[in-house]
């Protein structure tokens, strides 16, 4: 069969599970090892089979149900937080505020996390950053309960998280490659990323219940105890594959190294660069959506939950197709998806009517963070080398973090040209980076026919 593939051997990437090794294996890596599998007789059994395949890694199980209750809290902190901000001030530009307090600290420490991720064991960075980021939330639970919390509090607060959380994330994703066998990394992130998903569906309409029910109080400390759960799964998943981390340089040596790496691999960087175009641009939108809603749409606070209840079901739904991709094509699946992403983001620019816009939010949802940000983050983890893959990470990790950079110049576009012609140009400037990075440079990776056999 004839396609079009990277000159990067892919097939090698992606292929299939090498024999067991007739070498001593360390106990420690039994769990690592997965079963011999013969191929399906359907596309549709393939599917189950790949997804059975990513659980019966034991250490994964507990990683992923980490990495649930994580985002359920994350899913809810903000909207909690954000919350106690009005209570106390009644201002929006007070919340604007404690998330810039937020964001810049986040991305601002992202560079440092990826050398953080790659000079210790990541299970311990999760549980030293979770534990640090509970008692954060505990602090502001006593703090409001006791009524005594005070704007300025929340601000340290907002930062203090910014900074711990830029930590976690990094050692977090590339934690995956140590847990799962190369074959099921894309699964495992398809994995991973749909429990972010689900906490994005389910944890705010559990967090709005508590706040009428019992209070803010109440919700922080209902998050703060989903991060309780979240270190104790961690603490269970025992040794890994992580490389043994290697202290005998600098951190500023460690991070040089990670910038060369990426700057001297093609496809690294392209990656990079065209998902962080993705966020900086084509992602910028949400930040922003419920003041467009608001503009074009006429809707309210409910409208604009249901808004974002679209979005999360086409990202849950995105990371569930992923593994019914083939594995030797996700770096042309990712391309595919950003060009699905312009097209979607920009028919939902210009919609008017309510559930219009609502159905092509879905599919912004399954194209952008469904399947552009998985696939991204898939061939991160598989194309570079174990030493630098955390320093790659947290590079890559700037993407979310653009978001908040991107959002307050597409809010000053809308002011003077409308929200369709701001958000269609956004969307165009995200493609045309992918178009230039990817395909039209001198130095971007080539595509060319080779005959493959089919995985």
């Amino acid at each position: 069969m004839v396609t079009l593939r990277l000159q990067w051997d892919a097939h090698q990437i992606y292929g299939h599970f090498k024999p067991p090794s007739t070498h001593a294996v360390h106990p420690a890596n039994l769990l690592m090892q997965a079963p011999e599998i013969t191929r399906p007789a359907s596309s549709l059994s393939a599917y189950w089979l790949r997804i059975a395949t990513v659980w019966t890694y034991i250490p994964f199980r507990w990683y992923w149900l980490s990495s649930s209750t994580q985002s359920v809290a994350q899913a809810t902190q903000f909207l909690v937080i954000g919350w106690l901000v009005l209570e106390i001030s009644g201002s929006s530009a007070q919340l604007g505020l404690v998330i810039f307090m937020y964001g810049v600290p986040n991305v601002s420490f992202l560079l440092v996390a990826g050398v953080v991720a790659d000079r210790f064991d990541r299970r311990y960075i999760l549980i030293t950053t979770q534990a640090a980021v509970g008692g954060v939330i505990v602090a502001l639970a006593v703090l409001e309960i006791a009524g005594l919390v005070a704007t300025w509090h929340i601000y340290i607060a907002s930062a203090l998280l910014g900074v711990i959380q830029s930590l976690n994330m990094p050692a977090r994703m590339t934690m995956i490659a140590d847990l799962v066998e190369e074959r099921s990394i894309l699964d495992a992130v398809a994995m991973q990323n749909a429990a972010t998903h689900a906490g994005r569906i389910v944890g705010p309409p559990i967090a709005g219940v508590i706040i009428e029910v019992w209070g803010v109080g109440a919700g922080l400390a209902a998050i703060a105890a989903c991060y309780v759960v979240s270190i104790a799964c961690v603490a269970k998943i025992g040794h890994t594959s992580q490389s043994t981390p290697s202290r005998d340089r600098s951190p500023f040596r460690n991070f040089a190294d990670g910038i060369s790496y990426i700057k001297n691999n093609p496809v690294v960087l392209t990656v990079i660069v065209i998902t962080c175009a993705f966020g900086g641009f084509g992602m910028s939108h949400m930040q922003v959506v419920p003041a467009m809603a608001k503009d074009v749409l006429g809707s309210g606070s409910a409208g604009v939950g249901l808004l974002f209840l679209g979005s999360g079901i086409g990202s849950f739904v995105g990371s569930l197709l992923l593994p019914a991709m083939g594995r030797a094509h996700v770096y042309r699946a990712l391309l595919l998806s950003l060009l699905l992403f312009v097209l979607f983001l920009s028919l939902f620019a210009w919609s008017t009517w309510f559930w219009v816009t609502w159905a092509f939010f879905l599919l912004v949802g399954v194209t952008g963070v469904g399947m552009v940000w998985p696939l991204a983050t898939t061939i991160i983890q598989v194309e570079s080398s174990a030493e630098v893959r955390g320093r790659v990470m947290g590079i890559l990790q700037l993407t979310p973090g653009f978001h908040y950079l991107g959002a307050f110049p597409l809010a000053l576009a809308a002011g003077q040209w409308g929200w369709g012609v701001a958000i269609t140009g956004a969307a165009g400037l995200s493609l045309a980076v992918t178009l230039w990075f990817a395909l039209a440079r001198g130095g971007a990776p080539k595509l060319r026919p080779q005959t493959t056999e089919a995985i």
